[in-house]
């Protein structure tokens, strides 16, 4: 997390970390499903992405509002 999002935004609970297009929009679906805001910090690695061009390997940490966190943890594990 880095320091301008520790300090200013209101999404600072970690609650998932989710590798390529289709596992993220899989969980972001759960979670808006249930109401639930979110934000996405994302890390594309060229380093793999040079060696497996056909895959999407880019991580996606999502956060939640710390008061969300349990009602984010119950909509990912459905």
């Amino acid at each position: 997390m880095g320091l301008f999002r520790m300090l200013f935004s209101k999404h600072k609970c970690l609650v998932y970390t989710a590798f390529g297009n289709d596992n993220y929009y899989k969980v972001v679906g759960k979670l808006s499903g249930d109401g639930v805001s979110y934000e996405t910090v994302s890390i594309r690695s060229a380093n793999m992405n040079q060696y497996f061009s056909n895959n999407d390997f880019t991580q996606y940490d999502i956060y939640v509002k710390e008061v969300d966190k349990h009602k984010a943890q119950q909509a990912i594990r459905r």
